[in-house]
């Protein structure tokens, strides 16, 4: 009997996989040369980079990235961020080609790449080519929060004109507003002075998220404080962000034994509202506390921060929470396209902000 292997079935099945061996080694040989080629030029630290990105997901940030002026943009880049968040994915975040950064734009994606990390996700991104931007993202505390991990432990860096710093919200520091408040007074003024009104919107925006940022319960997200100081124009800006559910989101989900449980329902029968932006407005100018609770307003909440601004003890307040732009001193509220899952609040204190003497020893 013939060997199968001197058949002249197994000698044309041989000679087919011999050809298409070869067919693979020519590739496997062309795919190197390739290689070699793009390798060419390339100095060690370029080819290091194209390598570190192969292992993450790119994504760009908008060429105008500003949560203030362009919140829209901003939210849709957040949602790219978020989907790679769920899927467990590594994210490259490339900042090369950006046009325009602010305080608002660094805050919001440092909260957003302190989701990452806290659930060991790596997350990395490049420089802008713009030197001026460039160093405006050196000078913030962005790299701080990217190179290492955060604690719950609040970082206050007394002497820094710019920085970014945390808390976890399982309680309400009181005694931040103070040390805040002799510094921008400083830059402000030249010397210290009293700002009730800065105080006042720090504890009632800590309050706030504490109570309402994460419908899990209390205590569970972190909230974010950017301070900048301008001393050339004289005044301070800030940015506040509890990255968590947002104000409409938490009013819809409270638990059946809160005073502000069916919130949304009420107000909308009460007032013929339906609009969160509409209902926002609602909320800031004091009318729907006795809707809701049947209880007159006491200054606090919402509606305390939009009085600190009446009363022109800071100025430029701006809210965006959920699917809602406002800018409460200009009475400027607008519904986004985009939904923000949290609130974010910006607000300034410039030389014409109603200050006293300073009186705390």
């Amino acid at each position: 009997m013939k060997k199968y292997y001197s058949t002249s079935e197994y000698k044309k099945a041989n000679k087919r996989r011999a050809v298409k061996s070869h067919k693979r080694k020519l590739v496997s040989k062309e795919k190197k040369k390739k290689k070699l080629r793009d390798k060419q030029g390339k100095s060690v630290e370029q080819l290091k980079k194209e390598d570190l990105l192969k292992r993450y997901i790119k994504i760009s940030a908008p060429n105008k990235f500003s949560f203030i002026k362009y919140p829209e943009e901003t939210i849709k880049f957040i949602h790219k961020l978020e989907r790679q968040y769920q899927n467990r994915k590594k994210v490259f975040v490339d900042l090369s080609l950006i046009e325009e950064l602010d305080y608002s734009a660094i805050s919001i994606l440092v909260s957003v790449m302190f989701t990452f990390k806290s659930r060991n996700i790596d997350f990395n991104g490049s420089f802008p080519e713009n030197p001026d931007l460039k160093k405006l993202l050196i000078d913030s505390d962005f790299f701080k929060y990217l190179n290492r991990p955060v604690g719950n432990k609040l970082e206050y860096n007394v002497g820094k004109p710019n920085q970014i710093f945390t808390r976890a919200n399982k309680e309400v520091n009181s005694e931040l507003g103070l040390v805040v408040m002799e510094e921008v007074s400083e830059t402000i003024w030249g010397k210290k002075r009293t700002c009730k009104g800065l105080q006042r919107v720090l504890l009632e925006l800590m309050h706030n998220t504490n109570n309402h940022a994460d419908t899990g319960g209390k205590g569970v997200k972190h909230w974010w404080l950017s301070v900048n100081h301008n001393k050339k124009e004289q005044k301070v800006s800030f940015v506040f962000i509890d990255y968590g559910v947002g104000i409409f989101e938490s009013l819809k989900n409270k638990p059946n034994n809160s005073k502000w449980a069916g919130a949304i329902e009420k107000i909308s029968n009460r007032f013929k509202y339906g609009s969160n932006n509409d209902i926002l407005k609602l909320l800031l100018n004091g009318d729907v506390h006795m809707t809701v609770t049947g209880e007159h307003f006491r200054g606090k909440g919402l509606p305390g921060i939009k009085e600190v601004q009446d009363r022109n003890q800071i100025s430029n307040l701006h809210i965006i929470s959920n699917d809602v732009f406002s800018d409460v001193e200009n009475d400027n509220y607008k519904k986004l396209n985009k939904n923000f899952s949290g609130t974010f609040a910006f607000w300034e204190l410039n030389k014409d902000n109603i200050n006293s003497e300073w009186i705390i020893s």
